[in-house]
């Protein structure tokens, strides 16, 4: 399954109360719409951090990614099977 649009949803100058949505001629306007609620929801928390290491989650990933990249998810996979 192809990610989300990397360039569909960036935030704005009022960075975390909004972002701005790219519809283009292809694509689901709803769930541009939908990505940009929920990356905003996780935004009002707080920084939208990686469980594993602390660095923010970059605005391309998915928007229910918890990690920041695939090796921090490997390595807090490693790390829960060593405990």
């Amino acid at each position: 399954m192809p990610g989300p649009d990397p360039g569909g949803v960036e935030p704005s100058d009022n960075w975390p109360r909004g972002v701005h949505v790219y519809h283009f001629f292809c694509g689901n306007i709803r769930h541009r719409n939908a990505r940009a609620k929920r990356i905003l929801q996780n935004a009002r928390w707080g920084e939208w951090l990686c469980l594993h290491c602390g660095d923010p989650v970059p605005m391309w990933r998915r928007a229910d990614a918890v990690y920041c990249s695939t090796g921090c998810r490997k390595r807090a996979k490693r790390a829960r099977a060593k405990a």
